[in-house]
């Protein structure tokens, strides 16, 4: 949500939902129609001061998948609510920004599969109403249909990560509440990275939210700020949240972790550095964040640090992740088998 420079396009309105047709529907199929895709565009980023992408948990490359849906990338004034899927400069931000700093995270646990679709413009979350609503379900059908295919490309017993970033978080939540939550396939859910996005704490049954370090099968959300800032919309979209902390894993309110915790900030040439460089704590739904102990920090302080939401906890989210991969792989699998 952080491409382009005239903010206007948040709040102004470019007309009905129906006066814009929508843009045609991508055909899973067609291998272009995938930012990632494990036979079609495999993803390849992974910062190299990580060091190697450990073996395939579970024995085989097929043990576990992530279904990744990014963020919005599409802005700008006066045009539509919902972006082609293959418009070549929207895809460029794409693969250039969540692809490469978010989803590859989670190449440590095995294969990505993430699809391009007719996604939301980023006035639909500052525009509420029925043109908003119109243009999300647009894109949620396509995501639901690239979901289904994911599903039959796997095999009964894989396990799953659901991950994604603000838009991306909002349509995985959806994901979640119609396919694996209270379902047969809620037990192969190894877990759901959905932050940037306040995910109501009644809108799913069965799926817990994580309230420990490696909760498998639960939900993994955050919002991040600085230290003391309250968002506009706080009041009205983040008093019934469920957050967790993304270096501690626990809920509790007011908690700062040491420093000494920080594993590192993947930053914006996409290398890994400034380990224990950051100190946060829940407060009222909120991630805050103390100024970063880095060099030159105050040049790039931020009130809202939304677009950093992986970045800044890269590391910790992948060692969190990785734990409860080796966790659900131990477990015995065979229960997991859909009949």
């Amino acid at each position: 949500m952080i491409f382009g420079n005239d903010h206007r396009d948040k709040t102004k309105h470019p007309g009905p939902f129906a006066k814009f047709p929508p843009p045609p529907e991508p055909d899973y199929a067609r291998p272009e129609a995938w930012a990632a895709h494990p036979d079609h565009a495999p993803l390849s980023a992974w910062p190299a001061q990580v060091g190697s992408i450990p073996p395939a948990p579970g024995g085989t490359a097929n043990a576990v998948q992530t279904f990744f849906i990014h963020p919005t990338t599409f802005r700008g004034l006066d045009v539509g609510w919902n972006a082609p899927w293959d418009d070549p400069t929207i895809a460029e931000i794409t693969d250039a920004w969540p692809m490469r700093h978010q989803a590859s995270l989670f190449r440590s646990v095995g294969r990505v599969t993430a699809p391009r679709y007719r996604q939301a413009h980023l006035r639909t979350f500052f525009l509420r109403g029925a043109d908003s609503h119109a243009a999300l379900e647009l894109a949620y059908s396509d995501v639901r249909r690239a979901f289904l295919r994911f599903l039959q490309s796997i095999d009964r017993t894989t396990g799953i990560v659901i991950a994604g970033h603000s838009q991306g978080s909002y349509h995985g939540s959806r994901i979640l509440q119609e396919f694996f939550d209270g379902t047969p396939l809620q037990a192969r859910l190894i877990a759901a990275y959905l932050p940037g996005y306040p995910i109501p704490a009644d809108s799913l049954m069965d799926i817990p939210f994580a309230d420990r370090e490696a909760h498998v099968g639960a939900v993994h959300g955050w919002m991040t700020f600085a230290e003391g800032f309250t968002p506009e919309f706080h009041a009205s979209h983040m008093k019934d949240v469920r957050m967790v902390h993304p270096i501690l894993w626990t809920v509790e309110e007011g908690v700062w972790n040491h420093w000494e915790a920080h594993g590192g900030i993947v930053n914006r040439k996409f290398k890994l550095r400034h380990e224990r460089s950051l100190s946060g704590a829940l407060h009222e739904g909120m991630l805050w964040i103390k100024p970063l102990r880095v060099l030159g920090a105050a040049l790039f302080a931020m009130k809202n640090w939304h677009v950093a939401d992986y970045n800044l906890f890269w590391e910790n989210i992948r060692l969190n992740l990785m734990r409860q991969v080796e966790l659900f792989c131990f477990a015995d699998r065979r229960s997991r088998e859909l009949p």
